[in-house]
């Protein structure tokens, strides 16, 4: 009987933590809406169809001007930009902010979110704005990795590059975000502890800057829309090329590079720019004092001045 017991105050308790676990899940889980034309109708920017899906991006600027393309990061989008698209603008520069596919405003296509499809999507979004010739490309963390990617593939369509602290290891390598990518269990992972606890709230540091939290709003926004934890897992999952043999290749083009770090970055260290600049030779490496990861959210004031010097 006391065995008999044992096992029924044992199976009480499994059940009991089974239904908080799946309580904490519905209750953490944002996704409840569809990009659609009738959600998209209400949202800001522009949206055009591409073979993978719809893209959402803004373009701003004189017509004449020599077009720069801002590419985010992970698991962010094109709103990151909002600090910097003004300086540019006012610059006399064209300048086109897009949201990679799972995230922000585009669609989420099944995948795999690999580097094939990144590519593709910003040659298929530069033919379909009729932006046929040389672009300058301004790319941060997997951004940076997307735009050399991108210039090794379409040689002759990039002008210059701003790679601000570039992704520099393979994404999804270590053992940790191994396991968090593991099927059955990622899923909930992101739901319950990832995308609430790691990537969303810490972007309230900004703080630190007196800087309103808009970025966390938007933030929210976009993980409202079905699709977005799933891609951020494939891309984990998927895109596990070395990013230096990327950079190695443009290091043998005479592309003119930008290399901007914030000293204080905690995500991809400024360590790691000395081997950046020594894949790409020709870059020139710029410190930005006191930023961390997200140096043109948080020191506008000192990356866009560099951005638009260069590009000048």
């Amino acid at each position: 009987m006391k065995a008999k017991g044992c096992l029924t105050a044992a199976a009480g308790g499994l059940i009991g933590l089974v239904v908080l676990l799946s309580l904490a899940y519905l209750v953490m889980d944002r996704e409840r809406l569809v990009l659609s034309d009738e959600t998209r109708a209400g949202l800001p920017g522009n949206f055009v169809a591409l073979s993978d899906g719809v893209t959402h991006y803004t373009l701003q600027g004189p017509e004449d001007g020599q077009v720069v393309v801002l590419i985010h990061g992970f698991s962010v989008a094109s709103y990151t930009w909002e600090r910097n698209v003004p300086a540019l603008t006012e610059a006399g520069f064209r300048v086109l902010a897009y949201d990679l596919y799972g995230r922000g405003y585009s669609d989420r296509p099944a995948g795999p979110y690999d580097m094939d499809l990144f590519v593709r999507q910003l040659d298929e979004l530069l033919d379909a704005l009729d932006l046929r010739q040389p672009v300058d490309l301004v790319g941060i963390s997997m951004g940076g990795y997307v735009a050399a990617a991108y210039d090794n593939r379409h040689p002759g369509r990039v002008r210059r590059m701003v790679l601000l602290a570039p992704q520099t290891e393979s994404i999804g390598a270590n053992a940790s975000v191994s396991f968090a990518v593991m099927p059955g269990v990622a899923d909930y992972l992101f739901t319950v502890y990832i995308l609430p606890f790691q990537l969303v709230e810490k972007k309230g540091e900004f703080a630190a800057f007196g800087l309103p939290d808009t970025w966390r709003e938007r933030y929210l926004d976009m993980m409202q829309y079905k699709g977005f934890r799933a891609a951020l897992i494939s891309t984990l999952r998927t895109l596990k090329g070395d990013p230096f043999d990327e950079y190695r290749q443009v290091g043998e083009r005479d592309v003119p590079v930008l290399l901007l770090w914030g000293d204080q970055d905690q995500t991809n260290p400024v360590e790691n720019a000395p081997r950046v600049q020594e894949a790409i030779p020709q870059a020139d490496l710029r410190i930005i004092p006191g930023a961390r990861h997200a140096s043109p959210y948080e020191r506008p004031e000192a990356v866009n001045p560099l951005m638009v010097e260069f590009l000048r």
